[in-house]
C-alpha cells in the first residue's frame, strides 16, 4: 500500500439550526474526499440531490467524535441537518 498525500482544497463551516432546516455543502470540483467533524448537536446526513435529512431520515454523525472521511466522486451532493431543537454546525475539509 503507497501512502497517501492529501491536498486541502479548502474547509466550509455548515450551520443547522434545527431537523427541519437542512444545509447543503458546497463540493469544490477536484475533491475525492471530505473530512467531516460536528462541533455541537449530532446531525443527520444525505448524500442524495433530492433526499433532505429529516429527524428521522439520513445517518447520524455525532458530535465530538473522531473525523469522519467521506470518500466522493464528480455531483456528490451533502445535505446536514441538526437531530434537535439546538444548532449543529458541522465542519468540512475537502480534500484532494
Amino acid at each position: 500500500m503507497k501512502p497517501s498525500t492529501y491536498q486541502c482544497l479548502g474547509h466550509q463551516t455548515l450551520t443547522s439550526a434545527t431537523s427541519s432546516t437542512p444545509v447543503t455543502a458546497t463540493i469544490p470540483p477536484g475533491t475525492s474526499s471530505v473530512l467531516i467533524t460536528v462541533e455541537t448537536t449530532a446531525c443527520r446526513w444525505t448524500l442524495t440531490p433530492g433526499g433532505d435529512p429529516t429527524s428521522s431520515t439520513g445517518l447520524v454523525l455525532q458530535a465530538a467524535s473522531q473525523p469522519y472521511l467521506a470518500l466522493v466522486g464528480q455531483g456528490a451532493v451533502f445535505k446536514f441537518a441538526s437531530t434537535a431543537g439546538t444548532p449543529s454546525v458541522i465542519q468540512l475539509a475537502y480534500l484532494t
